[in-house]
């Protein structure tokens, strides 16, 4: 079966750009290198992503580059 992109609390578990949206913040892209640490400027840098309380964009906006 076929699921059409959503908002999820799955952490992306592939390298690549994905929307973030935290509970206190307006959505954001942050990419997630090969290790899942979040590999963009600003004060999600650094972060495991599956430390993070919120939700993801399912689908993969861009590849990792």
């Amino acid at each position: 079966m076929l699921h059409s992109p959503h908002w999820t609390s799955d952490t992306p578990i592939d390298p690549g750009w994905y929307w973030y949206r935290a509970p206190s913040h307006r959505a954001t892209m942050l990419r997630i290198d090969e290790h899942c640490v979040i590999d963009s400027t600003g004060e999600f840098a650094g972060i495991q992503a599956e430390d993070l309380d919120g939700a993801w964009w399912s689908a993969q906006i861009k590849a990792s580059l």
